[in-house]
């Protein structure tokens, strides 16, 4: 049995979603678009905006929550703090890496996904301006599999970019393979996490990856967004400028107003960008639920559910796209096989149960706070509809 103690805190981890509040109204398996609200981000939010009404705003208040939420994150990546810049999104610090190639020249190509999500395409196709042939490698399985984009690179490969778990899939890359073949090379290789951190263990992978990029509004739980969290690997780090280098680029952000002097931060945090108070403030308190678990009873949880989930939709007859164990993660897609999806959403929505359509699949994507009566609801409902 699960217990509450003195101080609120639930002792089993089955019990998450009585912490977040719109579990009780709904079967939520949309975290891969936005994360719910816990009840702690909620007074979080109360409590700053109180202060803000009556005293003004505390920035100072919300740089702290920064850099504890900094190191929390990092903490979910494997990764030392100093490592982690904060970049308002996925596309930012993309944008971030992609302006640091100069003209191409000598048949000098990035290998990207074909069916990549735009934040992690956009960037590298608009390299094709400055010279640099774009490699687009279909998809298989719902993702990139290590053999295809090995035909792709070539020695003068500057960069592979991919998804660490695609969102539309719920495919999990092999980052190490990908990575070895883009390291024999010489190229770099970028992550986008948005659908992996928070979610999924990282911490194996992250000696694989030079950049790792990750938004705080899916399985980070602030769908007030605001705040990214990219890693910078050291060489990577001490290789590339931080180009909207501003105050909180300075080793002593508060004391970098000002010229005529630039004292750079030697870490990470040199590329930071000014961040918003109010996400920070929402990402601290989010984030301390994997304090209150622990990041790896959450990722068990969320791997059970999923697993659980699979079999459920084998049973009537729903199958999700087929994946390898290797290659699964928290977000398992159901084929629509030809269903209108607005109309398909709506229905279900109508019982209660929130989940989202993309690339010809039904996402239902699987959070700690879910529980298995949620799954019984999905599959039930599928199974009439």
């Amino acid at each position: 049995m699960s217990t509450t103690t003195e101080s609120g805190r639930i002792d089993d981890i089955r019990d998450a979603r009585t912490l977040f509040p719109a579990t009780s109204s709904s079967a939520y398996l949309n975290t891969a678009a936005v994360g719910l609200a816990s009840r702690e981000l909620t007074a979080a939010y109360h409590r700053y905006v109180d202060e803000w009404s009556e005293n003004g705003l505390d920035y100072a208040r919300g740089e702290a929550a920064a850099e504890t939420a900094r190191t929390s994150v990092a903490a979910l990546m494997g990764a030392d703090r100093s490592d982690v810049a904060l970049i308002a999104s996925v596309s930012a610090a993309a944008g971030l890496i992609a302006a640091q190639f100069g003209p191409a020249s000598n048949g000098q190509n990035v290998v990207i996904g074909e069916r990549e999500y735009s934040s992690n395409h956009f960037p590298w196709r608009l390299l094709a301006a400055k010279g640099y042939e774009v490699r687009q490698v279909p998809f298989r399985n719902g993702g990139l599999e290590p053999e295809d984009i090995a035909r792709h690179v070539d020695r003068a490969t500057q960069l592979v970019a991919f998804s660490g778990v695609q969102t539309a899939s719920g495919h999990r890359s092999d980052i190490a393979a990908i990575a070895d073949t883009a390291h024999a090379v010489g190229a770099l290789v970028f992550v986008d996490g948005s659908q992996m951190v928070g979610a999924l263990p990282v911490a194996a992978d992250i000696e694989h990856i030079d950049v790792l990029a990750t938004s705080d509004h899916k399985f980070l739980m602030n769908a007030g967004r605001g705040i990214g969290y990219c890693y910078l690997s050291p060489e990577v780090r001490d290789r590339f400028s931080p180009l909207n280098a501003g105050w909180k680029a300075g080793r002593v952000p508060f004391e970098s107003f000002f010229g005529p002097t630039m004292d750079l931060s030697s870490t990470a945090s040199r590329f930071d960008n000014s961040i918003s108070w109010l996400a920070a403030i929402g990402d601290e308190a989010a984030l301390s639920v994997f304090d209150a678990f622990g990041a790896d009873a959450i990722f068990q949880r969320n791997m059970d559910l999923a697993d659980l989930l699979r079999s459920a939709l084998t049973e009537i007859g729903r199958g999700a796209i087929d994946l390898p164990v290797a290659n699964r993660s928290t977000i398992v897609a159901v084929p629509l096989a030809g269903a209108e999806p607005a109309e398909l959403l709506a229905t279900l929505k109508q019982r209660g149960i929130i989940c989202s359509a993309r690339d010809g699949n039904l996402r239902l994507a699987i959070h700690f706070y879910n529980h298995e009566d949620d799954i019984a609801q999905i599959t039930s409902a599928l199974a009439e509809l």
